[in-house]
């Protein structure tokens, strides 16, 4: 994306209203197809206006040295038969979409702008001008366009205004402890320090110092003297803690791999199918490097503006994108958040706005957007930037854990994948603290209809000692009473081990008050889907004899007792699916529930699993794989399948077993 300006007018000039009507009615700018200029020579605008106007391009319409509006360009170059003399008088044209009308915010920021560069008005060499380096014109020009696409991000956000204040309050909470003064400058301190260590490899990049072995090498090899050892495992590891994982899934996606012999090199392409490496010299690999890896890292790092950053990367061939997204991060640490997943990206885009935007990093650079406007987020403060990033991850994970769309889930996997954890930790951030909102409860053989719903139990002895038997709540329907009278807030109910029960029985008839479509609306103050329970004439006839006992009822109206779940109940369920009573779960309560498997993540390991003293272990990198072939073996060369394999939990526990900061095979027997 290049930025222009034009003048939009004959010899005879057009007033300012005219040239707007212009934009609005017609959707173009343009100029004659061909003049001569001073010294009678062709102009060369025309063509420069045809060939080197890109689709994409922002260009600011003026009248003379006045600002009109900003437009982008959206269609290539065309000539136009029909022209009206008096009106749009242009034969040569491109489509646009107006951006923006200049007002008296703009003219506020042109006159900040002047001042800066102490000009009295903007540039106005000719009919058309490219913006090339810094000037009051060129700076302006490019300050108009982030906010008029800040202002229309804001225009398009899909969060209501409740929302946005409930996040801001969830995004106050969690910033709080960070801002002690110790925790915020150790954060401050590491993310300058990285930053720091960045421009080291920028400097090498822009000057072409830049080698293969600065971007491929091994750390045990001793010789490299780069931040990191070498770039890929500086962008990979290094700054992972403060600036997000970006995992290439592979390390042969860097494209050029330095085998573990020291000496060979790895080249993605030229890899067969089921090959991890092959084996090319030095200079056929450094060959490769310069021509291709090492102009595109120039290009990026080179490029100042961080939206023309994104089609860069986004439509690069570069095997592992998200490597390339982190350059852009750090280079931009204000202007993206430190998140490279395109699922959390794709959630939280869909949640926050209405765009047509495709690319992972151009959704990214929208979020952030939003976000520095709704949570105030300044522009200087890198601390901020990293706790943001931190916060939208945790708040992305946890909503796609229940929705409104979703309300009812099962989280599978083997055990030790994190399923309690995640659910505890996702509740305790998205409630703020609140318990009451969320209740736990596990599953045994022996749960029954009348602990989950309501039943009739001893409730101690009478005088002549016989027991004394009440109808009591149970813990479900006691939940579905409070989320009922707090109807504003939302409520989650969390069940662990929830095949180890007899489900059928445990549900009942209130199965189908689960459903999406069959929840109650508690503010409606309806009866519609409310159901009777097999215990609901027995209440009736209770609060009949016993008006106060009106509050064994879930919802009592002319005399009839009903249960229903509140449309804000989320119900989380958890398994391990070696268990084999998963079959406990037939078809009528499959098909009630989204499934989530979880799981072994070996990110975890690796970024998670510290020495003794919180120090990196050495060879965590060979740990990891060692974990994957152990889990792959149960999996696949026993055949037991994925239900049977380890969860990342376990393989944590090296910390206690290890005495050294390498990881012996000793320690992994």
């Amino acid at each position: 994306m290049n930025y222009w300006h034009i003048q939009l007018h004959p010899d005879n000039r057009l007033s300012v209203k005219t040239l707007i009507s212009i934009l609005k009615t017609k959707h173009v700018i343009g100029l004659g197809d061909s003049w001569n200029d001073k010294n009678g020579n062709p102009n060369n605008a025309p063509e420069i206006f045809e060939t080197e106007m890109q689709i994409g391009d922002v260009v600011m319409v003026r009248d003379t040295i006045t600002p009109v509006a900003l437009v982008q360009v959206v269609e290539n170059a065309y000539l136009e038969q029909n022209t009206n003399d008096d009106f749009d008088w242009f034969n040569l044209r491109r489509k646009i979409k107006i951006i923006a009308i200049y007002d008296d915010q703009m003219a506020d920021l042109k006159d900040k702008l002047l001042k800066k560069y102490d000009k009295n008005y903007i540039q106005a060499p000719g009919t058309l001008t490219k913006c090339q380096g810094n000037n009051a014109t060129n700076d302006f020009i490019r300050d108009w366009y982030k906010i008029a696409i800040r202002k229309t991000l804001m225009e398009n956000i899909k969060l209501s205004p409740e929302r946005q204040l409930e996040i801001k309050t969830m995004w106050l909470k969690f910033r709080e402890p960070f801002h002690d003064g110790k925790i915020n400058i150790d954060i401050r301190n590491n993310v300058e320090a990285l930053l720091d260590e960045w421009k080291k490899y920028t400097s090498k990049i822009k000057d072409d110092s830049f080698s293969i072995d600065d971007y491929t090498n091994r750390l045990s090899q001793g010789v490299a003297q780069m931040p990191g050892g070498y770039l890929c495992n500086f962008l990979e590891r290094s700054t992972s803690a403060f600036f997000g994982s970006s995992k290439p899934g592979n390390a042969n996606n860097f494209e050029i791999k330095l085998n573990s012999d020291g000496e060979t090199y790895t080249i993605r392409k030229e890899l067969k199918h089921g090959e991890k490496e092959n084996k090319n010299d030095k200079h056929k690999a450094t060959l490769l490097f310069n021509e291709t890896i090492k102009k595109l890292l120039k290009e990026i790092i080179n490029t100042d503006e961080p939206t023309k950053k994104i089609p860069l990367v986004e439509h690069s061939d570069f095997a592992s994108r998200q490597i390339l997204r982190k350059m852009a991060v750090l280079d931009n640490p204000n202007n993206f958040l430190f998140i490279y997943s395109n699922n959390i990206i794709d959630s939280l885009h869909n949640e926050f706005i209405n765009s047509g935007e495709l690319t992972n990093l151009g959704k990214n650079h929208e979020i952030r957007t939003i976000a520095n406007q709704i949570l105030e987020i300044s522009d200087s403060n890198v601390v901020d930037s990293v706790l943001l990033s931190w916060f939208l991850w945790r708040y992305a994970n946890t909503q796609s854990i229940a929705d409104e769309n979703t309300p009812n889930v099962i989280l599978y996997g083997p055990p030790g994948t994190g399923k309690t954890y995640q659910v505890k930790n996702s509740l305790d951030f998205i409630c703020q603290g609140d318990r009451s909102r969320y209740e736990f409860v596990q599953f045994h053989p022996s749960f029954t209809y009348e602990d989950f719903i309501e039943g009739i139990k001893p409730k101690g002895v009478t005088k002549d000692g016989n027991i004394k038997f009440e109808l009591v709540d149970g813990i479900f329907k006691r939940f579905c009473k409070k989320a009922k009278a707090n109807p504003d807030k939302k409520f989650y109910f969390v069940v662990d081990e929830i095949n180890r029960a007899n489900l059928s029985s445990v549900f009942g008839e209130t199965l189908l008050c689960l459903e999406k479509d069959y929840r109650h609306n508690a503010q409606s103050g309806s009866i519609e889907n409310l159901i009777k329970t097999q215990y609901a004439t027995l209440i009736e006839e209770m609060i009949k004899e016993d008006p106060e006992k009106v509050e064994l009822a879930y919802h009592f109206i002319e005399g009839n007792a009903y249960f229903g779940v509140p449309s804000n109940v989320f119900f989380i369920g958890m398994m391990n699916d070696v268990d084999k009573s998963i079959d406990a779960f037939d078809l009528a309560l499959r098909r009630r529930f989204k499934w989530i498997r979880k799981d072994c993540d070996y990110d975890v390991i690796d970024q998670f699993t510290k020495f003794k003293n919180g120090e990196d272990f050495t060879n965590i990198y060979n740990y990891v794989q060692a974990c994957k072939s152990l889990n792959e073996y149960i999996n696949k060369d026993l055949g037991l399948g994925k239900s049977y394999e380890f969860g990342h939990s376990f393989f944590m526990k090296i910390t206690a077993i290890s005495s050294r900061k390498e990881i012996t095979v000793k320690n992994l027997e």
